[in-house]
């Protein structure tokens, strides 16, 4: 116990009576009002009685033991009034103390308040510094990401200049060839060895020429979305024979050795798309044999549950790890493969292998030749080949008309017209020619040719405008096109058959027989 001046004492008892105005009521071990001292009216007690059971005007004696000194703060009663209660027992008996702490809980309660927005300025401090720390690793990701993109451009745009390069020396070659042999070949006193000579080379440049603009055109038709799958049943067993068949002489030339392995339980029938999966084999083929210089090539084929997978091994000199990634895009090739070329064939592969659902794999390091795998989803088929696809008769070499016949072509190109015209006069077919679709139109009509050969991208209405006009006009002949234009399903399906050029003129003539006799 703290002695103090009695004087010190009286001074403190004056001041908490003045603050805290004390109310004292004294209860039985029933909670029964015996006695109260002090002001009730700050309180809210003013109306109690004697004998009254306190709980009802003080609730928080409900359950509370009076046997034993307890002390509560900041107690609310019924009337919204603050106070802190002291339990004093008592022989039985228990005084409660009531004071009053209305002032001091308006101060703790604004000290938790400022406490309380103290942690929600330092809650939304902390939300500012993490959501400013994201904007700053997204600014930083951004960054990188504009970065990659740029060098991607940059690098993109890099390699369409060096393809343009490229491109114009590739293009050159072969077309000075065409043009230099073509003059040769008319030059008079040319010899015969010489003009057969010209003709060849001729004729090697131009499908050299062929291809590279073929590969072009596909690159683009892969980046604008307009290739699609066009499947149906045909023998694997027989296109792989052809792979072989075509691949095998290339490299006997080389002095390479080339060899199949079709595994037993590969089916002989699959339904996938045949066209696409030629020009992938014949791709990966044709790079194995043209950067192969000793050794030789093996085209390994299995299935396996749905999957298709081709292999092509060869012993060349290999890829780097560094160069494996970089000779799948567009317009690149691996260092040192000083080989012509569009540097388009393993980009057009991969994308036409992602096309029909697959993947390719490879395995390759230097000086240990490389390994392509090929794995697409396909169907093998226990059936022969499907009806809706037209089996058309194997060529004849006979291509003489066996009756009279006379052909309109369509076409406002005079040297191929010409070209057509010496081919079909000698074998044995009248011709009438026009340039003009509206024209073209207006002689079929006359003139009731028994075939049509139309180009599509000829001034009038067009080509496959013409031959829809036709058909309603009653003409029922066959309407071949024969264009170098690339046509839709629904387009094609204005003609009877369909030929792109550069078309050969050995399956023109056959097809043209067959129609027409």
């Amino acid at each position: 116990m703290i002695q103090l001046p009695p004087h010190v004492v009286s001074y403190l008892q004056n001041e908490f009576l003045a603050q805290t105005q004390p109310f004292c009521f004294l209860i039985d071990e029933n909670y029964r009002l015996l006695e109260s001292w002090g002001e009730s009216d700050w309180c809210g007690l003013s109306e109690i009685r004697p004998a009254a059971d306190m709980r009802k005007h003080v609730p928080f004696l409900f359950g509370m033991s009076v046997g034993e000194v307890q002390k509560f703060d900041f107690v609310e009663l019924p009337g919204r009034v603050i106070v802190t209660v002291h339990v004093i027992p008592d022989d039985g008996q228990c005084y409660v103390v009531l004071l009053d702490a209305r002032q001091g809980h308006a101060s703790t309660q604004s000290q938790q308040q400022s406490v309380n927005e103290l942690r929600l300025m330092h809650t939304r401090q902390n939300k500012l510094i993490g959501r400013q720390r994201d904007l700053i690793s997204e600014l930083v990701e951004a960054k990188s990401e504009l970065d990659h993109h740029r060098r991607e451009a940059e690098r993109i745009s890099e390699n369409k200049s060096r393809f343009i390069a490229m491109m114009s020396h590739e293009f050159r070659t072969p077309l000075a060839s065409i043009i230099n042999y073509a003059e040769l070949a008319g030059e008079a006193g040319t010899s015969s060895n010489d003009v057969q000579k010209s003709i060849e080379t001729i004729s090697r440049s131009a499908k050299h020429l062929t291809s590279l603009i073929e590969a072009v055109l596909d690159d683009a038709s892969l980046d604008a979305g307009q290739v699609e799958l066009v499947e149906h049943d045909f023998s694997i067993v027989d296109l792989l024979n052809d792979m072989a068949a075509m691949m095998a002489p290339m490299a006997a030339e080389k002095g390479l050795s080339f060899a199949t392995y079709l595994d037993p339980d590969l089916p002989k029938m699959i339904h996938a798309d045949e066209v696409r999966l030629r020009q992938i084999l014949i791709n990966l083929l044709g790079n194995a044999v043209k950067y192969t210089h000793d050794g030789g090539v093996k085209l390994t084929t299995t299935y396996n549950v749905g999957r298709l997978v081709v292999t092509i091994s060869d012993t060349g000199p290999g890829i780097s790890i560094e160069d494996q990634e970089r000779v799948f895009r567009a317009f690149e090739r691996g260092s040192g493969q000083g080989e012509t070329g569009a540097g388009l064939g393993l980009t057009i592969t991969l994308r036409l292998v992602e096309l029909m659902g697959g993947e390719v794999s490879l395995d390759s390091m230097p000086g240990e030749g490389c390994t392509v795998s090929v794995h697409v989803p396909v169907t093998a088929c226990e059936d022969g080949p499907s009806a809706k696809m037209p089996i058309l008769p194997t060529p004849s070499d006979d291509t003489i008309a066996a009756k009279p016949l006379s052909i309109l072509i369509c076409d406002d190109d005079e040297d191929m017209v010409a070209l057509v015209e010496h081919y079909l006069h000698r074998s044995g077919y009248g011709l009438i020619t026009s340039s003009d679709s509206s024209e073209a139109i207006a002689k079929a009509l006359k003139y009731d040719p028994d075939l049509v050969l139309m180009d599509c991208n000829v001034p009038g209405v067009g080509g496959v405008v013409a031959a829809k006009v036709l058909r309603d006009q009653g003409f029922t002949k066959p309407i071949v096109a024969l264009t170098a234009s690339k046509l839709s399903a629904e387009q094609k399906n204005a003609f009877t058959h369909f030929f792109r050029k550069p078309a050969r003129m050995q399956e023109l003539l056959t097809e043209i027989k067959r129609l027409t006799h």
